[in-house]
């Protein structure tokens, strides 16, 4: 552990030793200041693993954690309280102070979640929901208003103060039920939701978040999402931490660990369907290799009937959600993937070709890139990773990197005509006359062409140039081999700028048979900020990390090495960032 994070650690224990000490934790100047301090100085990007601390650390951790929780639940019930006095009180939800952020985090959970349900759920619990649901409330207003919201808490003066609330709105109290049960207790009625809400602070102990997890994991119908709220890095002393691993049980779509003011990060992920049973997967296997062993014999990749009609069997056969982890096949198969993903590569590049130079026959080739088949898969596929990234970074970029751009660049056109109107691109890839086809692309557009170059280089021959970026693009066949694409990730660590985010793009369950996976923990050097795996058209996952920065932020330095004096805090009982304390997160614009 370095020194700056040990000297976060050292302030975290000062400030729970000052919190543990007080008579009560109701809303006070003094509770409010420590509290905030506590938030100030654990959002600062400091990569620090909780799990590797110390023994001592770990529990001191684990007290707080409970300490903060008992907070919050004070907090919502002086404001639940509050907000009973009026006749209906849910006019005046934005008389409690972090009410905008309730609004900010149930449209990222409402954002994300849809990307991964065919239509708005119809009936939803949430587990934790506590004396002043405001999620529920929020989202059933305003993103799900048909659907039913069941509400499971533990304490049933939580649940008698959430009902006040909906009094004066018939339609709310209509479509929201409170029930008072430990949700281990609950088995049948889960399998009536689509979707269910994890609270942060539902097991707060591992093994006991587990076993609400694979309990929710055994009860829940088939095909359910689970939206689970987590924390990563120095944040993980505010909340208990949920890896994806501890989710058995089910596929995880979507993980967001948020680098701003937000704390909790975000976990989708679904309940495999019954009809995905070994048995489909074993028919998969089966059909792909079928393909495989058609294309292999295939005199040329170049597009035709033939190859066109097996690459979309293909493709369509990998969409579907079927849970496989290609990683555990048999050798012969985990063979014939890795020949199979070279042929996809090779057929793509030759298909790109064939429309790069049909696109240079135009006046002007940008005006008609429509006329590529698979160019509104490269807008939705450009749309999500802009909106992924821009949730990381402070300003738009000013200069980007992809590297694998080939003959027909559409992500890096696409990016810079409709999200980054401003920024440089530099362009990388091996074959020169890729980049020559690419370059004649944007020849009759004097903005694109002024802001895009083209660069034939092997890029673990690029170094110097690498610091020079704000983000760098990896394009998913940029390193087939698993081997040569750690080689390219550990290049990029070592050699692009503190601060900079790298885009790799993955693939996930069958879709890894057409694209090599590449698993977060290869990203040595970087910090993962967000891993999605989209389930409809597009067909890459998308990984954002961050390379961390040489120097956190002197202020934040500063900021851990403050002694401890309880009464000269922060000054004002609106300096805490309840939302973000207490599980807050902004929202993640992603296309619906």
């Amino acid at each position: 552990m370095g020194k700056q994070e040990e000297m976060l650690v050292r302030r975290i224990t000062e400030i729970y030793e000052c919190v543990s000490k007080l008579p009560a934790l109701s809303p006070s100047k003094e509770v409010n200041e420590l509290l905030t301090e506590l938030v100030n100085i654990c959002i600062p990007v400091i990569a620090i693993d909780v799990s590797t601390l110390s023994s001592e650390v770990q529990a001191m951790r684990s007290e707080l954690i409970l300490l903060c929780g008992e907070a919050e639940g004070l907090m919502e019930s002086h404001y639940s309280d509050l907000l009973a006095s009026y006749d209906n009180p849910l006019d005046h939800l934005s008389l409690f102070p972090y009410y905008s952020n309730y609004l900010e985090l149930s449209l990222l959970e409402y954002t994300l979640l849809m990307r991964h349900v065919p239509s708005p759920p119809g009936r939803v619990a949430f587990v934790g929901s506590g004396p002043l649901p405001l999620t529920s409330v929020v989202l059933a207003k305003q993103h799900m208003p048909a659907a039913e919201f069941h509400n499971y808490d533990l304490d049933p003066t939580a649940n008698d103060g959430a009902c006040r609330l909906l009094r004066g709105d018939p339609d709310m109290a209509a479509r929201m039920a409170f029930h008072t049960a430990d949700v281990l207790s609950v088995t049948h009625e889960l399998r009536g939701f689509d979707v269910v809400f994890l609270a942060a602070l539902v097991g707060i102990g591992h093994d006991e978040k587990v076993r609400v997890i694979e309990h929710l994991a055994r009860h829940m119908a088939p095909g359910a999402i689970l939206v689970v709220r987590s924390a990563h890095s120095a944040r993980a002393f505010l909340y208990p931490v949920v890896e994806p691993a501890d989710l058995r049980g089910f596929e995880v779509l979507s993980i967001h660990h948020p680098g701003d003011q937000v704390i909790n990060s975000v976990i989708v992920s679904r309940k495999p369907q019954g009809g995905h049973a070994p048995g489909a997967a074993a028919r998969l296997v089966q059909r792909v290799t079928e393909i495989y062993e058609c294309v292999s014999k295939l005199p040329t990749l170049s597009p035709s009937k033939e190859v066109n009609e097996l690459f979309t069997e293909l493709v369509n056969i990998c969409i579907p959600v079927i849970a496989i982890d290609v990683s555990k096949l048999s050798s012969e198969v985990q063979a014939m993937r890795s020949e199979l993903i070279m042929l996809c590569g090779e057929a793509e590049g030759l298909l790109e070709s064939h429309h790069s130079d049909l696109l240079a026959s135009y006046d002007n080739p940008l005006d008609h890139l429509r006329l590529f088949p698979y160019y509104s898969n490269y807008l939705k596929l450009s749309l999500l990773e802009y909106t992924l990234l821009a949730r990381h970074v402070p300003s738009r970029p000013g200069r980007v990197a992809f590297v694998g751009s080939g003959p027909l660049p559409l992500t890096s056109i696409v990016l810079a005509k409709r999200h980054m109107p401003v920024a440089e691109f530099h362009n990388y890839d091996l074959d020169p006359t890729a980049n020559d086809r690419a370059s004649r692309l944007v020849r009759s557009d004097p903005d694109m062409a002024a802001r895009m170059a083209f660069h034939t280089a092997d890029v673990l021959s690029v170094t110097d140039e690498l610091r020079g970026f704000d983000v760098v693009f990896l394009a998913a066949l940029v390193g087939i081999g698993h081997d040569e694409k750690v080689r390219v990730i550990e290049h990029l660590a070592r050699h692009m700028a503190p601060g900079a985010v790298l885009v790799a793009r993955s693939a996930h369950s069958a879709r890894a048979f057409l694209y090599p996976v590449v698993e977060p923990a290869e990203l040595t050097g970087f910090e993962v900020l967000t891993v999605h795996h989209p389930i409809d058209e597009v067909i890459n996952s998308v990984i954002v990390a961050r390379k961390p920065k040489d120097d956190h932020a002197a202020g934040a330095a500063a900021a851990v090495t403050r002694p401890c004096k309880c009464c000269e805090m922060v000054q004002g009982f609106h300096h805490f960032r309840h939302g973000s304390v207490m599980g807050d997160a902004a929202p993640e614009e992603l296309p619906s």
